[in-house]
């Protein structure tokens, strides 16, 4: 530090230093406040929204669930119904009389007035034929056929009558009719002479596409209903193709006991649930309470079928509360919806409590801050001149002590120091670097890289080369000659820089780690060892295995590199779970292995144990890679058909994909016990086969490894290979 800097101007030029320093900390800890605070109020209301979403995604699957039920019920005894036989030739005999709906609908009221107790035959006359001059036949008194088809229908009209009776009050029916394919209405119980002007574009629907259609909900005598066309078709002996419509049936049902379960709320339920129907491209709320039963929701619209998760404008609801946010999803078969929503005034409420909480909790943060940062002014500020003469004075000696330290310790360190400068001039080395060099450390000062060993002048020319260009610190590993032994070192290069930052030579530490590295050799070759023995003990157990780890190693390699993973942690992982993959076969009967016939179920279950075996062998071993995860999955499949654990999709990991590719491939194209080998082509569908049990990127980069020139040569080494006791 200068001198001046000890005086009482310099004291108080460094206190006003202190204090805007201090001032613009506090300014940029208030703004990342403010920043922290908005980022997570924005992620708070976005969190809040989306798990409302999927609540009331949930509660309304789960109506749409409930409706579903019902409309399939319903629509069920509907189609039960209209399939008799006895309504269709009756609706077909109606189609071809020609008979006008008014006088069936006349005749109909005239007789059904005659019957009862269900069932009443027309009365006969002395001959035992219809007073009305139809005899059961449809022939007239006289014996003679009758021309008059409204006298052949007239017998059936009240059974039929009594048969919509029946159908109606079983099935809680509001009211039924049967209407020709003119939509006029001929045989109605309740009296019912027409068919409202809404209604006909549905039946002309029906009609036309030959499907029921389910009509809007409709307010009718003060309650809500819902209409049902279901097309009635000629039996079979009348139409021989038996999709002729002849008439429809045209049934109402009060749908208000319905929507109330499903928009029943129970207590601890915070969301509100309302149906929806689609009418001409348009949305209506039903709304029971309302006078036409439902009320219109302009501007809202479907997408795919459903109300996507927003906010919307609900007219029907009190002013306050018009504004929701919600969801709707569509009820099969019916033109129907399922809304859950919540008024947005409610998530604002939820929504200022957490904003209350965050702009207390940043104020807390703000006090702190300004607290923390003002005792630290006050700290600085109350430093006195003598106290800095005094820290600079310890600093001093400290500093002194320091480097008779560092020269004491650099002399004793093991690693070799040196700096020299860009000329190759040594200005500093240690006794450990001089060791190196077989001369003494106060002898190599001045001395320049000509006078060192070839090696250690080419090292430290190589060293200053490549800091001079970068003007940054390098690190190089590097085998030396030392007295006559290989050594490994690790050299750690800093450029050395003058008073005004300009560069004037480098140090460089030489590390000696030789026994670090032949220990490194050993235990790898150790490994390698170990490895090739379980490969061979493999291989002795089952002939059929010969050369298979060595093939699955080789070819995941291939493939990895192919995905663009050749890094050298997932090529070792895989060499080396390829190569102990088959392990576990040691621990099972030689027999299992070389059956020629199909396995049985037990035999199969014995077989799948070798991972569970491999497992066991292997788990005390600490490879450093995931080796054994990628060996207990790499019999798993996508579609959970695999063992041991019947893993899935992203269960799987990719070394485990990659290795079930390539094990399986090998295996494919080369004989076992049981069976002979497939070719390339019969292999790879099998491995693409759908629904997909191996992962299609890694098949895929087969399918191209296979098309190239190593591809071309690792098939003919495989093939080669292929037979047991081959060479």
């Amino acid at each position: 530090m200068a001198p001046q800097d000890l005086t009482l101007p310099g004291v108080a030029q460094r206190n006003r230093k202190a204090a805007l320093t201090m001032l613009a900390l506090f300014v940029l800890a208030i703004c990342l406040i403010f920043m922290c605070a908005r980022w997570y109020l924005q992620n708070s209301r976005a969190n809040m929204q989306r798990e409302m979403g999927q609540e009331m995604n949930s509660q309304a699957s789960g109506k749409v669930a409930l409706l579903t039920v019902w409309s399939g019920t319903l629509a069920g005894q509907v189609n039960v119904f209209v399939s008799q036989d006895m309504l269709r030739l009756f609706a077909a005999e109606v189609s071809s009389s020609g008979v006008s709906a008014q006088d069936l609908r006349q005749k109909g009221s005239e007789r059904s007035a005659d019957f009862a107790d269900n069932i009443i035959p027309p009365p006969l006359d002395s001959n035992g034929g219809d007073i009305n001059g139809v005899d059961s036949n449809g022939n007239g008194s006289d014996g003679v056929a009758s021309h008059d088809p409204l006298k052949k229908l007239a017998p059936r009209l009240p059974l039929m009558i009594n048969h919509l009776n029946e159908f109606a009050e079983k099935n809680n029916f509001t009211g039924v009719c049967l209407v020709n394919t003119d939509l006029q209405i001929y045989l109605a119980p309740d009296g019912q002479q027409s068919v409202a002007e809404e209604l006909q574009p549905y039946l002309k629907q029906a009609i036309e596409n030959k499907h029921p259609v389910l009509m809007p909900v409709r307010r009718e005598n003060g309650t809500l209903v819902m209409d049902v066309a279901f097309p009635i078709f000629a039996p079979l002996y009348v139409d021989s193709t038996g999709e002729r419509v002849v008439s429809l049936l045209l049934a109402t049902y009060g749908v208000l006991p319905v929507t109330d379960a499903a928009t029943g709320e129970s207590s601890n339920n915070q969301y509100h649930t309302y149906i929806l129907q689609v009418v001409n491209d348009g949305l209506q709320r039903i709304a029971p309470t309302e006078p036409s039963g439902v009320v219109e929701l302009p501007g809202w619209a479907l997408a795919n079928g459903s109300l996507p998760l927003g906010t919307r404008i609900d007219p029907g609801l009190p002013k306050d509360s018009q504004e929701v946010y919600g969801l709707a999803l569509p009820v099969p078969n019916l033109p129907w919806l399922v809304e859950q929503n919540l008024p947005v005034s409610r998530i604002d409420e939820k929504f200022a409590e957490i904003r209350q909480n965050v702009m207390v909790a940043s104020a807390i943060m703000t006090v702190l801050v300004g607290v923390m940062l003002a005792a630290l002014w006050w700290s600085l500020v109350s430093r006195n001149e003598r106290a800095v003469a005094e820290q600079m004075h310890r600093l001093y000696l400290v500093v002194n002590q320091q480097k008779q330290i560092m020269d004491g310790v650099n002399s004793a360190l093991s690693a070799g120091i040196v700096l020299n400068d860009l000329n190759g001039v040594i200005h500093y080395a240690n006794q450990s670097f001089a060791r190196m060099c077989a001369m003494d450390a106060a002898a190599l000062r001045g001395k320049k890289y000509s006078d060192l060993g070839m090696e250690l002048a080419h090292s430290l020319v190589t060293h200053t080369l490549a800091v001079h260009r970068s003007g940054e610190p390098f690190n190089f590993a590097e085998a030396l000659l030392v007295d006559d032994t290989l050594h490994y070192f690790l050299t750690s290069c800093t450029p050395f820089r003058d008073e005004n930052g300009r560069l004037s030579g480098m140090v460089s530490v030489y590390s000696d780690m030789t026994e670090i590295a032949l220990t490194q050799q050993r235990s790898q070759q150790m490994v390698a060892q170990t490895v090739n023995a379980f490969v061979r003990a493999i291989e002795a157990v089952d002939t059929y295995l010969r050369g298979q780890s060595a093939f699955t190693a080789q070819l995941a390699v291939a493939l990895a590199d192919g995905l663009g993973r050749n890094d050298a942690e997932t090529l070792a992982t895989l060499r080396t779970a390829a190569n102990l993959s088959h392990v576990g076969m040691i621990r099972l009967p030689k027999e299992l292995l070389t059956k020629t016939g199909a396995l049985s179920d037990e035999e199969r279950a014995l077989l799948k144990k070798h991972v569970g075996f491999a497992r066991e062998a292997l788990a005390d071993i600490d490879f450093g890679l995931p080796v054994l995860e990628a060996i207990t999955q790499m019999y798993e499949r996508l579609d959970g058909s695999g063992y041991p654990a019947g893993l899935t999709n992203g269960a799987i990991c990719e070394h485990a994909r990659i290795l079930a590719v390539a094990n399986t491939f090998c295996a494919l194209v080369r004989p076992r016990s049981y069976r002979e080998a497939h070719d390339t082509d019969d292999a790879l569908n099998i491995l693409a086969e759908t629904p997909p049990k191996y992962d299609l990127s890694v098949v895929n980069a087969l399918r191209v490894f296979l098309t190239t020139e190593p591809g071309r040569a690792f098939m003919a080494q495989l093939l080669a290979d292929q037979q047991p006791n081959s060479a």
